[in-house]
């Protein structure tokens, strides 16, 4: 099985902090003689979020097709890989899967042996400190099955480094995955702190452990957790240290992020550097940022691509007034003549994702601008609200649920200021524009309206093909009246993405294959 061997040699890698190795196998292994410390612990924790950073996961593996099969982002031009997840024509020799797959297993492998290793220090530590350890890798591992899960479906579970045959391991349920996820999150929820480990959001609290489960509970459609846990971060927001910032694009400048705090947890970059083969044992890894949220290729400095380009109706039909359209999507920059230009003198001339490219930080030495110090958000206070608000709604409270929208959309009127290497061109004073919600609004229509509040608040957000498979919106969004019609779409087969080919191949056991691949 070709991800257990990964696996093995994810740990292997951490314990030898050495990055030329061969595939040999479990009885290999020392743990015992490498973990002495919590801080060999902690370093194997790092490790987890250089692979995280890595271009096979959230610097491009997972996060493109994420994006390309929402309703979100389209083509601005012809990529295989890219297209076939965009017109919804991929298959199980796509690489884009593998890429997911094998870092997922990396990657709890790396979170595996830091859980294992807690044990074998135990009489070196308080129980208290190897808690809190063990709770910061279960939400590591957590987080990656979370994704593994609702892309894949059903998938094997692996919690320890000791896993015995590698031919023996079998898919688990969907349902027994995620109880798996939520004992993870319950334990991290546990034994994790206020305040974030290290002072860094790229480390987990309480509040990130509550947030994510909030999260899966949502998707499992457990509204009562899925509200207890949200509020529970909403009522202890001032000690968490959580809150809703005042300029929406402030959210998005590399410079800014680390201070913020409406910042739960993101995935850190580093500017300037690319990913491959992190070395495992600090928390500046090698990171890359992938280029897929669409610089347009006539803009200088940030030259890029243009793959990943918004379709023009998500431009149009989003609300003018609204200052988070302008912060979102740029349909107006400065080009290399120092003029302030439309969209339809771009490269590609659509409106361009902005969010992740506007304030992007370092990213000399590549005219591509895809190394960045951009991080990535994996959860936000503003979705806090929303997870909120749904589930309120659901359980049959609409006025509270109307409460915590609102926030949100006040917060969208307060305006700010957008500018473009220091010169300041457009200002958005406080509007009107999003209005609140009316707490008699019926249950039904508050339901659609929290949907669509979610996919303009966190566009581009690697969020919203989640929410069109949790709320089975496929045929809507992908038919002909949507943003981005898509004839080839089947939600049969196109709400999970095949297992690898090359896994099945070396695994025979872990078929059948995901439907109709």
């Amino acid at each position: 099985m070709k991800a257990l061997y990964i696996y093995i040699i994810a740990i292997i890698l951490v314990l030898s902090n050495c990055s030329d190795l061969e595939e040999i196998p479990t009885q290999g292994l020392s743990p015992e003689g490498y973990f002495k410390s919590a801080a060999d612990i902690e370093a194997m924790i790092f490790g987890t979020y250089g692979l995280m950073a890595s271009s096979n996961y959230y610097g491009n593996g997972l996060s493109t097709p994420l994006q390309m099969m929402s309703d979100m982002i389209d083509l601005g031009f012809d990529y295989s890989n890219y297209s076939h997840f965009n017109s919804f024509i991929h298959e199980s020799t796509n690489t884009y899967p593998e890429d997911i797959w094998n870092t997922s297993y990396q990657i709890i492998a790396t979170a595996n042996s830091a859980i294992d290793g807690v044990d074998i220090i135990q009489d070196a530590i308080s129980q208290e400190k190897g808690n809190e350890l063990k709770a910061e890798a279960m939400f590591v591992r957590a987080l990656v099955y979370y994704h593994l899960v609702r892309l894949f479906g059903e998938v094997p579970y692996i919690s320890s480094v000791d896993f015995g045959d590698p031919t023996s391991i079998t898919k688990q349920s969907v349902s027994q995955v995620y109880t798996n996820i939520t004992e993870d999150l319950e334990f991290a929820y546990d034994h994790l702190p206020m305040k974030h480990l290290g002072g860094l959001r790229s480390r987990p609290s309480k509040g990130a452990a509550a947030t994510m489960l909030a999260s899966v509970y949502m998707t499992r459609e457990n509204w009562t957790e899925a509200y207890n846990y949200s509020k529970w971060v909403i009522d202890n927001a001032t000690e968490l240290e959580y809150g809703l910032e005042n300029d929406f694009q402030d959210l998005w400048r590399a410079d800014m992020i680390s201070g913020l705090n409406e910042y739960i947890f993101f995935v850190d970059f580093l500017g300037d550097q690319r990913g491959g083969n992190p070395n495992p044992t600090t928390l500046e890894n090698d990171h890359t940022l992938g280029a897929f949220n669409s610089v347009d290729g006539g803009i200088a400095p940030h030259n890029g691509w243009s793959m990943l380009v918004p379709s023009e109706l998500v431009y149009t039909t989003w609300d003018p007034a609204d200052y988070r359209r302008a912060v979102s999507i740029d349909a107006e920059r400065i080009l290399s003549d120092g003029v302030l230009h439309d969209y339809a003198d771009f490269k590609i001339p659509r409106p361009h994702a902005a969010k992740f490219n506007r304030f992007p930080g370092i990213t000399k030495g590549n005219t591509a601008g895809w190394r960045s110090d951009m991080d990535y958000v994996v959860f936000r206070y503003a979705e806090v609200l929303l997870i909120a608000a749904e589930a309120a709604n659901e359980l049959g409270d609409t006025p509270e649920a109307v409460g915590y929208l609102n926030l949100v959309r006040e917060r969208a009127r307060n305006g700010g200021t957008i500018n473009f290497d220091g010169n300041s061109y457009t200002t958005f004073a406080p509007s009107a524009s999003p209005a609140d919600v009316s707490t008699s609004v019926s249950q039904a229509a508050f339901r659609d309206i929290v949907l669509e509040e979610r996919r303009i608040e966190l566009a581009f957000e690697f969020k919203r093909w989640y929410d069109i498979v949790r709320r089975d919106l496929g045929d809507e969004v992908f038919g002909a009246g949507g943003l981005e019609p898509q004839p080839n779409f089947d939600k049969t087969k196109h709400y999970l993405i095949p297992l690898p080919q090359t896994e099945l191949n070396k695994s025979p056991q872990l078929a059948p294959q995901n439907p109709k691949y």
